[in-house]
């Protein structure tokens, strides 16, 4: 499978030592607002409502993001501010329109931000879900890499690679959560639209998934106070919902509630993206107007912005009791990790 110098590195661990099982339950106020705090203003406080206490444990839900202080409001005003903000590139062609085509460039990239940091919110809200945040910045490991490219990945089952061996570069997932009460980690990549994707492209994307797939579970045991996981599932999230093929890893905006097991998480973050949608044209319809001459253009900052304190780099969502615990000294992860596209929640284990 691998050549003699690549088998140096790769290995099939046994299970050494059972890790100390962490209370689950019901996500205090506390867990919930800790998660919420790299993506959240300073000033914006996590309504009370929003603790699952009220809930059974083993039946999760998202409660209604949609109220007037919710956390979606912070997040949606937030990526409002930022488009608005957004400085616009003279061009001789657009002329007068190119303010405009500058607004549409930016309302792409901070609708993508946007829905990682809402599935970030929603996924706190599950008991059992914990989100790592980021940046996490994932070894490429050159062994890895080869054996996905020269292997069925269903004969990789039970190998792991060594985090710190030689690496061809680093992937940056959008989100990484993993399931403490099943062991699975979940390496997402979460994309406005895959409309602009073609095969190919999505393809090394999923292999490059694949291959940090093979060295997650060592690399958070070492450096994430020895996080261990038992699979590794990866998914690559289509914003728009318009794509899905799960034997390929391709997963619709609207299939969150299967991915992750949290009913209501489809809906909340179709929510959000429906508000979002509505502000935007809003500010798209205002400043076409404006560049017609229809219109005088309105201020550059958010009617909202004035009132708020400055932002500043909060602390990310590993925050809450989870910052990392450094390079172990050669310790290894519990064995027989499986990495595989993301599969329904309600089929797995």
């Amino acid at each position: 499978m691998t050549s003699r110098h690549d088998q140096r590195t790769a290995t099939i661990v046994e299970l050494t030592s059972v890790p100390t099982r962490r209370k689950r339950g019901r996500p205090s106020k506390a867990s919930i607002a800790a998660a919420a705090e790299a993506i959240l203003p300073p000033n914006q406080a996590v309504p009370s409502n929003l603790s699952s206490r009220s809930r059974p444990a083993s039946h999760p839900t998202v409660p209604d993001l949609s109220g007037a202080h919710a956390l979606f409001d912070g997040l949606i005003e937030d990526a409002m501010t930022a488009i608005e903000k957004g400085p616009s590139v003279p061009d001789q062609v657009l002329g007068r329109y190119a303010p405009l085509a500058s607004l549409l460039r930016s309302v792409s990239f901070h609708e993508g931000r946007l829905l990682e940091r809402g599935l970030a919110v929603v996924a706190a809200l599950h008991p059992d879900l914990q989100v790592l945040g980021k940046p996490l910045k994932l070894p490429l490991v050159e062994a890895a890499v080869q054996a996905i490219s020269t292997n069925r990945w269903e004969v990789l089952d039970g190998v792991c690679f060594d985090a710190d061996a030689g690496t061809k570069g680093t992937y940056r997932p959008d989100l990484v959560i993993v399931n403490r009460k099943t062991r699975k980690a979940f390496v997402i990549d979460l994309k406005r639209s895959l409309a602009a994707y073609g095969d190919s492209t999505l393809a090394d994307l999923t292999s490059r998934m694949m291959a940090t797939g093979l060295v997650l579970p060592d690399f958070l045991y070492k450096r994430h106070k020895r996080l261990s996981i038992t699979s590794v599932d990866i998914a690559v999230i289509d914003g728009a919902s318009r794509k899905s093929d799960h034997t390929q890893g391709i997963w619709k905006l609207g299939e969150l509630d299967d991915l992750l097991g949290l009913p209501g998480a489809a809906a909340a973050m179709e929510r959000l993206r429906s508000t979002f949608g509505e502000r935007v044209r809003a500010l798209i319809e205002r400043r076409a107007l404006g560049a017609l001459g229809l219109q005088k253009p309105p201020p550059t900052t958010s009617s909202t912005a004035s009132t708020r304190s400055p932002k500043h780099d909060g602390p990310q969502v590993e925050k809450a009791g989870r910052a990392e615990d450094g390079r172990s000294s050669g310790e290894t992860p519990v064995a027989r990790i499986v990495v595989g596209f993301a599969r329904s929640a309600s089929s797995s284990g």
